[in-house]
């Protein structure tokens, strides 16, 4: 199988770093070091089948920072190492407050 570049380079003269995150506790392993909202979905929906991509995508805050929706077009580092802690996500269905 071939290596997608997607411009996050590799991680040449450096212990390799891994690519992965969480879905609801799962862990998901990812060919791609930078994933697209839609990419990440996917990705879920392999290893998840009973995941609903129609389901708002959402990333966990760290810390202080607050949870937020990743929309398909969001780009999301997933590589993990160096300073970087995994990537954790849950979906939510889609809310329509306000429509008739």
């Amino acid at each position: 199988m071939s290596q997608i570049d997607t411009g996050g380079g590799h991680h040449e003269g450096h212990e390799e770093l891994e690519a992965f995150f969480f879905y609801i506790g799962q862990r998901i392993v990812s060919k791609l070091d930078v994933a697209t909202g839609a990419e990440i979905k996917a990705m879920i929906k392999s290893a998840v089948p009973s995941f609903d991509p129609t389901h708002a995508l959402v990333l966990e805050g760290h810390g202080q920072e607050e949870d937020r929706v990743i929309s398909d077009g969001d780009k999301v580092s997933l590589v993990v190492g160096h300073g970087h802690e995994p990537k954790h996500f849950y979906s939510k269905p889609p809310t329509n407050f306000g429509e008739a």
